[in-house]
């Protein structure tokens, strides 16, 4: 998977025109109170992003949602010096107020090729990809699928494999197998210490068994122990979206911790479609 940075950028070359625009749909409310972009013809592409940046702040201020074009613009500025990350953030910024396919696909995209992403990131990415972008790439499908499959997730794998991955081999057979022993693998959760029970959580959410997933990554940070301290609370947060608990999974989203450099992203992103579903 590859960053794709450029694909929801509008040339910078309008973006001046455009920033003295921004805000004149809303009223007269939002051109009296929203700064006033500097002369057009002397934006370089730094003020250009320092002065979309001043109009999301009053948006925020104002408890209005960004505009879009605004942060489109922000965008294109962005990808003019190459602020890789901050492009980054004003992707995920969209994905989070405007709920578009094709920004999710953006900013997961990026994740995916952001230094530093562990395989259990990649798995994470590759469920969120596949609750919120409803035609999933075969590549992206069958690169989560693999990982998966791997490292023993068998349900996860199914589930790439449903969205047209190809996965090498064939996961049926091992995750039948699995599916048989599901629940004297639950029976031993008592017994066994917390990475076990985080690890049991992963693999009941890929099979779609979201209250037990939700109670094994419970009783995995109850125990605590786990090498990886961010997974039982983002497997927990994935299994509360899925049964609709959003805000207890806003809340785990914001539990996880350290993991990985990229880990942190991902567990915002979650949590914004946790909101989303919770506005409806």
């Amino acid at each position: 998977m590859k960053k794709k940075l450029a694909a929801a950028v509008f040339t910078l070359t309008f973006a001046p025109v455009a920033m003295a625009q921004v805000g004149q749909s809303s009223g007269d409310f939002s051109r009296l109170h929203r700064p006033a972009p500097p002369p057009a013809a002397q934006m370089s592409p730094q003020a250009t992003a320092a002065a979309a940046k001043e109009r999301i702040v009053a948006d925020k201020k104002a408890g209005r949602v960004p505009d879009r074009k605004t942060l489109q613009i922000l965008l294109s500025a962005q990808s003019q010096f190459k602020d890789e990350a901050g492009m980054a953030d004003t992707l995920e910024e969209l994905a989070a107020d405007y709920n578009d396919p094709a920004d999710w696909t953006e900013i997961i995209d990026i994740t995916f090729g952001t230094p530093g992403l562990r395989d259990q990131d990649s798995i994470w990415l590759g469920r969120l990809l596949f609750v919120v972008v409803p035609k999933v790439s075969p590549v992206d499908a069958s690169t989560v699928g693999q990982i998966a499959s791997q490292h023993g997730f068998f349900g996860d794998a199914m589930n790439a494999k449903a969205h047209g991955g190809q996965v090498d081999p064939d996961p049926a057979p091992r995750a039948d197998s699995d599916k048989k022993t599901m629940a004297d693998q639950i029976a031993q959760q008592q017994t066994q210490d917390g990475a076990y029970n985080a690890k049991l959580a992963e693999a009941l959410y890929g099979y779609g068994l979201y209250g037990q997933a939700e109670a094994a990554a419970k009783l995995a940070i109850q125990k605590g122990g786990n090498p990886d301290p961010s997974e039982a609370p983002m497997v927990l947060g994935q299994a509360l979206t899925a049964q609709g608990k959003y805000d207890e999974a806003v809340a785990a989203f914001g539990q996880v911790g350290s993991g990985g450099p990229v880990t942190p992203r991902i567990a915002r992103l979650w949590a914004d479609h946790a909101r989303i579903k919770k506005r409806g």
